[in-house]
């Protein structure tokens, strides 16, 4: 009994997921990038799901002076975990998140493991 409910209990939460992820709208301001990548924490593949959404160049626009350290990092994660299939896009992301305002500032911040 305790197994058909974990299997119920998956296939809802899997059934919910995809349902999110066709629901995931590009943001236009840093606030509604971090309130939606803070609601997906915990499952990169939404995360990676909502960085496709957004085009590469609009990152500059829409962080402005408003990307922190942790959402850096984040950010450098998924790209490095799930765009592993398309290089030209991994390297738009980054090359894209390194306009970004203060992005020298920020990464002079990070700690040393970061860094790495």
């Amino acid at each position: 009994m305790k197994a058909s409910v974990e299997q119920l209990a998956s296939r809802a939460a899997s059934r919910a997921m995809a349902e999110a992820a066709k629901n995931i709208t590009p943001p236009t301001t840093a606030y509604q990038f971090e309130v939606s990548w803070r609601g997906f924490s915990g499952d990169r593949a939404l995360q990676a799901c909502l960085l496709k959404a957004m085009s590469p160049h609009e990152l500059p626009k829409i962080f402005k002076n408003a990307l922190s350290s942790t959402l850096l990092i984040e950010i450098i994660k998924c790209v490095a975990s799930f765009f592993t299939e398309d290089m030209d896009l991994v390297v738009s992301y980054l090359d894209n998140l390194t306009k970004v305002p203060r992005f020298d500032v920020i990464v002079m911040c990070l700690p040393s493991a970061a860094k790495e």
